[in-house]
């Protein structure tokens, strides 16, 4: 008989609460501390499941048309997975560039993911996600998306016009 592996509930960080700090390397440049942007600039996380894959590939360009309006406002966009930086960087060179950080969460596995709550352990990736958090450091908006293609760029720009 096959015992069931134990599976783990994280609990999602919403809305008004503070944003737990990482330090994760970056697919180019030095690595990327959450904590460096308090004070200085919003921040759009966008966790996704897999490189390479037509989610991520949605996500990614999404936010890459619209890192300029992003920009406009003071906000940051960091994409992150549990991929490796070697897989982030290869990913991020099949678009010739990509303008913000792509994060690994590779190592330890998955642990600033699992800090946001939006780990999944039966897969070992993160759930589709992005978090808005404001320039002092408190989370504005969370939600989780059950596909790529209901993720629109547009609406978590909206999200950071009302900070």
């Amino acid at each position: 008989m096959r015992q069931k592996l134990f599976k783990r509930e994280y609990q999602m960080i919403n809305a008004g609460e503070e944003a737990p700090d990482f330090l994760l390397p970056a697919h180019f440049g030095e690595p990327v501390k959450l904590s460096s942007f308090k004070g200085k600039k919003n921040v759009v996380l966008s966790f996704h499941i897999h490189s390479f894959t037509g989610g991520w590939t949605h996500q990614v360009s999404s936010f890459r048309l619209y890192n300029e309006a992003f920009e406009e406002t003071d906000t940051q966009v960091l994409g992150i997975s549990c991929n490796s930086k070697a897989v982030q960087a290869a990913f991020a060179g099949t678009f010739g560039s990509i303008p913000y950080p792509i994060l690994s969460d590779f190592y330890p596995h998955g642990k600033a993911t699992q800090s946001f709550g939006v780990f999944n352990d039966e897969t070992g990736v993160p759930k589709r996600s992005v978090f808005l958090i404001d320039k002092k450091g408190i989370v504005r908006f969370s939600k989780i998306y059950d596909q790529a293609i209901d993720l629109n760029p547009s609406d978590i720009l909206a999200e950071v016009n009302k900070l």
